[in-house]
């Protein structure tokens, strides 16, 4: 679930909060569960597949079509491939001195199978990193005000590896942990992304 909050005005409520979600029917259980808790809640739904960058751009703009200013971006969306076990290297690590990791974490023995979208891009790193960061540059005229702050939070997991991640091949056409490789890359652009927008009246931060 990825959402976002605008505030249209700070004296007449808390403003309006935008679900933005891929499965629509998950989004409107979601929406009706809020209302459930908070009947006077302004609650809409928007349209969004972050592993897509056409409805990535077709929703930014439904967005700023919508609102004049964002106060709060909740980056949440993410894919994880189904891990299987990598039987070759299940045994070799059991005769290395790494097999007390192995079995502790799953480490160089779990691998996911990556796919690639129609546009070239790895899927998880396309849905986990990609996306959202052309989200928030397609939304950064109403992030980046001068007359108010704005807050970004990217959430990340603590399944995020450096080990898994290389300069070499941020996509991790040729690794076995795209997700953990994914995770790792967007803690360092969330990073990347404070230092930029905390000069430009936005905060930026990730959580685990």
């Amino acid at each position: 679930l990825f959402a976002c909050v605008c505030v249209y005005c700070a004296f007449s409520g808390i403003g309006l909060l935008c679900l933005a979600c891929r499965n629509m029917q998950r989004a409107e259980a979601a929406r009706q569960a809020l209302l459930v808790s908070h009947p006077t809640a302004q609650a809409t739904l928007l349209h969004l597949d972050v592993g897509n960058m056409r409805s990535v751009l077709r929703a930014a703009e439904e967005f700023k079509q919508m609102c004049n200013r964002l106060d709060y971006l909740y980056l949440n969306a993410g894919i994880m491939p189904n891990p299987r076990v990598d039987h070759k290297a299940f045994y070799k690590g059991l005769f290395s001195s790494n097999v007390v990791c192995m079995f502790a974490t799953g480490e160089g023995i779990l691998t996911q199978e990556d796919k690639v979208t129609p546009i070239g891009l790895q899927e998880v790193f396309a849905t986990n990193l990609f996306g959202h960061f052309l989200l928030v540059k397609e939304l950064e005229p109403l992030l980046c005000q001068i007359d108010h702050n704005s807050l970004v939070i990217w959430r990340s997991s603590n399944n995020a590896q450096r080990s898994a991640f290389s300069l070499d091949d941020i996509q991790h056409q040729k690794g076995r942990e795209p997700y953990s490789s994914s995770k790792y890359a967007s803690d360092l652009l969330s990073l990347a992304l404070n230092c930029h927008y905390n000069n430009r009246f936005c905060k930026g931060m990730h959580g685990l």
